[in-house]
């Protein structure tokens, strides 16, 4: 092909037609910037299907990501709701023995919360640098879940709980006992359940963890679960369009 341009050229400049060989240029020049023009669109195109395949790569694993992070926090979820009672008659003094049988001695120290947020998909997220509101959305309800629920608030649970563990560590007698079997009401010391019975000390304790779990803590989970099911929702129905279209 450029040899046939080329020969035209010479052919032109030959016959001394001047004019139509600048004519003739110019347009050979046009029709080169129009090549370049189509190519470049061309493989803006492709880089654009590329990356769009890949952002929905992403979000099917954010998908995945999503329901394992629920799970999580619905479990969480129904343990303290499953214990609030408990909670609920230390606060208002009114403890029973029978209470034993059903967890009063660990419902501060019987669980460690640790919500393992799956962040691979939305660090991916991140890297592809996208500014879609669905991605940005999605990045921003993992960025809060990260400073306000794990590092906030279930760091402090955790501490509250190691620090009560050190307490009867330090101050009681019936510590190795306490650590070494599930206590109930028929199988523990007098000295162990006087205290859970009737220590100050145990029921403020229980006062200030109440509310930093019902005031605080599950407060952001009652938001933040429903707020995921409804980003997978969205993100399953961008990833469906674009699959079938």
């Amino acid at each position: 092909m450029i040899k046939f341009f080329r020969h035209i050229r010479k052919n032109l400049l030959n016959e001394g037609k001047t004019t139509k060989y600048f004519k003739y240029a110019i347009g050979e020049i046009i029709l080169v910037v129009i090549g370049i023009l189509i190519a470049l669109s061309i493989n803006n195109w492709n880089e654009k299907r590329l990356k769009q395949e890949q952002l929905i790569s992403i979000y099917e694993r954010i998908v995945v990501d999503i329901d394992n992070d629920v799970q999580q926090m619905s479990q969480t979820l129904e343990y303290y709701n499953g214990v609030e009672f408990i909670f609920k008659r230390v606060i208002s003094d009114s403890i029973t023995p029978d209470l034993f049988d059903v967890g009063l001695s660990r419902i501060i120290t019987g669980r460690s919360v640790n919500t393992n947020l799956n962040k691979t998909g939305v660090n991916q997220l991140k890297e592809l640098a996208v500014k879609d509101s669905l991605s940005l959305s999605v990045i921003g309800i993992y960025d809060f879940m990260d400073r306000r629920m794990v590092h906030r608030f279930e760091t402090r649970i955790n501490d509250e709980s190691i620090e009560l563990v050190n307490i009867f560590r330090d101050n009681y007698d019936w510590y190795p006992e306490y650590m070494s079997k599930t206590i109930m009401q028929d199988n523990s010391s007098v000295a162990l359940q006087n205290y859970f019975l009737y220590s100050t000390e145990y029921r403020y304790r229980v006062i200030s963890n109440n509310q930093l779990i019902y005031n605080n803590y599950l407060r952001i989970l009652k938001r933040v679960i429903p707020s995921l099911k409804k980003m997978k929702e969205d993100l399953k129905l961008i990833i469906e369009k674009t699959r079938n279209d």
